[in-house]
């Protein structure tokens, strides 16, 4: 046997315990990355369509504003995942044409905005579109009304638990990205959904279609289930799935618009 002294235990525990959290972190740290590029593949375009630019951290948002009828609801518009600024042009007019003020913008790495999409960025990204509404345009948050879909959900339930609004409207809301594969939260989930919209008593309208492949209509449910808004309504669509919902809804989206944003 040696003569030295040996490491006491609790020392070695010590190590043993460090050891094992650097390597979690290190491990939800590539998680998270790999994560968000599932969920942002940031079809960068390099051109700018919009009609300003936001500054979300370090990166320039491209964005689109129409005011709408002076003193009428404004609609604060995320869009998908697949989707780009110059792509919802007519969707933000449609809005306008209807009275509404809107303000639709580009993720951060999406279409002509510069930087890195992600989690934490979106949720930036949607922090510097309600401070234009709110501080440069002056808008009170009563008028704001969060319309986020599908990807553009997250953002919005983070900006619904964080800040007054009118109302929320979800379409194909995602109750967490990992919810989306597992019918069950799990460690390293990104955008809480259902649970910061059970946080928020914000009003809260939902849509979403029963054969939705890409967002399970599970997600849709859970998200309504565990809001606490009040008052909320969850609209289901039979025989639609992903993409076919807002062209499905037609008219029924903006009578069902109207009675929340107004």
């Amino acid at each position: 046997m040696s003569g030295g002294k040996s490491v006491p235990q609790y020392l070695l525990a010590g190590i043993a315990a460090g050891a094992v959290l650097i390597a979690a972190l290190l491990l939800a740290g590539s998680w998270n990355a790999l994560v968000d590029k599932v969920m942002f593949p940031s079809p960068h375009t390099g051109r700018r369509t919009g009609n300003l630019t936001l500054r979300s951290g370090a990166a320039e948002l491209d964005a689109f504003w129409l005011p709408g009828r002076p003193g009428g609801p404004v609609i604060l518009y995320s869009h998908g995942n697949g989707e780009i600024l110059s792509g919802i042009h007519g969707l933000l007019s449609e809005y306008a044409r209807r009275g509404y003020g809107v303000l639709g913008y580009d993720y951060a790495g999406y279409g002509g905005s510069t930087g890195k999409a992600g989690e934490e960025q979106a949720c930036r990204d949607i922090d510097a579109a309600y401070a234009f509404l709110t501080r440069t345009k002056n808008i009170p948050s009563g008028r704001i009304t969060l319309v986020g879909f599908s990807i553009g959900c997250g953002p919005s339930c983070y900006a619904a638990e964080k800040y007054p609004v009118r109302a929320v409207v979800l379409l194909a809301p995602f109750a967490s990205a990992l919810q989306t594969v597992f019918p069950f939260p799990l460690p390293f989930d990104r955008f809480p959904n259902a649970r910061r919209m059970s946080r928020t008593r914000r009003p809260l309208l939902v849509f979403h279609g029963r054969k939705d492949r890409i967002i399970p209509f599970r997600n849709g449910e859970k998200v309504f289930d565990m809001a606490a808004g009040n008052p909320k309504k969850f609209i289901p669509l039979d025989d639609t799935g992903h993409n076919d919902l807002f062209p499905r809804l037609g008219e029924t989206f903006w009578t069902e618009l109207a009675a929340f944003a107004r």
